[in-house]
């Protein structure tokens, strides 16, 4: 599962919509739907942040499998 899919899946489970996640993240509005869509992916420092918040390690939200 790559980042998009994940990322969805954590922030689903946690009851984030993708503008609360974007504000959760210091993000501008539509980027976590950018991200979910696979359009983009958040820059690797941001990555930290994401899987802290989650409580997962980064090789869980990049892993491909």
């Amino acid at each position: 599962m790559g980042f998009a899919k994940k990322f969805r899946e954590l922030r689903e489970t946690r009851g984030l919509s993708t503008a609360a996640a974007d504000e959760v993240f210091g993000l501008m509005r539509g980027t976590v739907v950018n991200w979910e869509n696979g359009f983009s992916e958040p820059e690797e420092e941001l990555l930290e942040d994401i899987a802290r918040f989650f409580g997962v390690r980064i090789s869980e939200l990049t892993r491909e499998a």
